[in-house]
Order: structure tokens, then sequence, then C-alpha cells
């Protein structure tokens, strides 16, 4: 193992396997990925909905774009492309925020996560009425 590898205290081996998977998915992201900020509109979620998110779903043919959670960071990846990379944080309003978002070169300009929220297979669903509001809000504003 190499010095960027994480070591456990701890005898459960299950726990240190997934861990170092997790860790490896890591370094390959990193370092086979270049990331460049990308503000992008707040899409907030409340608890059941970043608890949905959370829990991703599995790809097919219909909705290939999916999120997973790493090492703190939300990713979209499609057919083993890492494409964005975002951060939620829960506000004083009871709300989850998008803090941080990141794009590669290939889907800059696009907004994945409103496209994998509108059209993920999530359970329960994550699009509600309040977001359908706000996706229409968004589409409305001239594009930068």
């Amino acid at each position: 193992m190499d010095k960027r590898e994480i070591y456990f205290n701890r005898p459960d081996h299950d726990t240190w396997i997934i861990a170092r998977l997790h860790h490896s998915v890591l370094l390959q992201i990193q370092d086979s990925v270049s990331w460049e900020k990308e503000d992008i509109p707040d899409i907030p979620l409340s608890d059941e909905q970043i608890i949905s998110f959370v829990k991703g779903y599995t790809p097919d043919w219909d909705c290939r774009y999916v999120p997973y959670l790493l090492g703190g960071w939300f990713y979209i990846t499609r057919s083993g492309f890492w494409l964005k990379k975002f951060k939620y944080k829960k506000g004083p309003d009871g709300f989850y925020h998008i803090i941080e978002h990141y794009t590669t070169e290939k889907e800059k300009g696009r907004n994945l996560l409103m496209e994998i929220i509108c059209e993920g297979r999530f359970s329960p669903r994550i699009l509600d009425d309040r977001l359908l509001s706000l996706f229409q809000d968004i589409n409305k504003q001239p594009h930068q």
C-alpha cells in the first residue's frame, strides 16, 4: 500500500474493504478528471428528498446518469465517466443547498442535477410540485 491509502485501527474487515474501495475510486476520479468550478442554480432538497438522493438508483437504458456519494461529494457519472461533482449542506431553512459545484469539460453548462432529479428512478421520487415550479423558473431564465 502506498502513502495515499487509508489505514484503520479496527478489526472490522468489511468496513476496511469498503473504505479502501471508496478511497481507490476517489483516487481514480482525482487522477483521471480535470474539474472546473461551475455555478448552477441551487436545487434545495428536503430531509426526505436528500435521503432518497443518497440512496440513488441503478442506471438503465432510459436513465443513464446516476448520482453517487463518495467522500462527502456527490458525483454524477455515466458509463464510467465522472461528469459533475457537488456538495449539499443543510441550511437554516431546513433544506439542503448546493454549496460547491464542479464540472468536467464534457458536460460544461449542462444542469445534469436537474435532469436526474426529473428523470431518475428514485424511491420515493424526489420531484415534487415545489421542485417542478423551481425548474420551470430556472428554464425561464436567460442562459449565460
